[in-house]
């Protein structure tokens, strides 16, 4: 069995230890690495799996549940199933994408961090995260009716102009 598959497991599953356990544990351990890689604008880690869990104080297991929470934002993104504790990791980061990531899984702890005020601006937050939830809302168009004059401006109806061939 994988690291990742343990994680999942671990963190999915209810037998006592509740799932909310392991995320109470987790969370804070992740929140931590985050705040030091934004307040210190590092942009690349690198090590193998085993290594970063150390310098992130974190097991094995937790190192990669946060690799596959950063793993959208990296230019190759890695196969989770096939990460062993000897897997040489290298985290390229766009603090941009990143924090547009964080605003789309709605991980206000996160993408709220003091540590942002380092890389971004308030206006520039604002900004990225209003232009992340616009990029998931879907916006419909005014429905032409049959019988309403043609958006092309011919002055017909739309049934008798464009709207002829569908």
């Amino acid at each position: 069995m994988s690291l990742y598959s343990d994680w999942m497991e671990k963190s999915t599953r209810d037998d006592g230890n509740s799932i909310e356990a392991v995320w109470e544990e987790y969370l804070p351990k992740e929140q931590k690495v985050y705040e030091s890689i934004i307040g210190q604008k590092i942009t690349k880690v690198e090590g193998t799996v085993k290594e970063l869990a150390e310098r992130f104080h974190m097991d094995c297991e937790a190192t990669v549940a946060f690799i596959d929470g950063i793993n959208d934002v990296l230019p190759t993104p890695y196969d989770m199933e096939t990460l062993t504790e000897d897997s040489q990791i290298c985290l390229d980061i766009d603090f941009e994408k990143l924090f547009k990531k964080m605003v789309e899984y709605r991980a206000e702890h996160l993408y709220t961090l003091p540590q942002w005020n380092g890389i971004f601006d308030e206006e520039t937050r604002k900004r990225l995260t209003l232009e992340q939830k616009r990029s998931r809302t879907v916006v419909k168009g005014q429905k032409i009716g049959r019988n309403d004059p043609c958006p092309c401006g011919s002055g017909k109806k739309y049934k008798k102009c464009c709207g002829a061939n569908l």
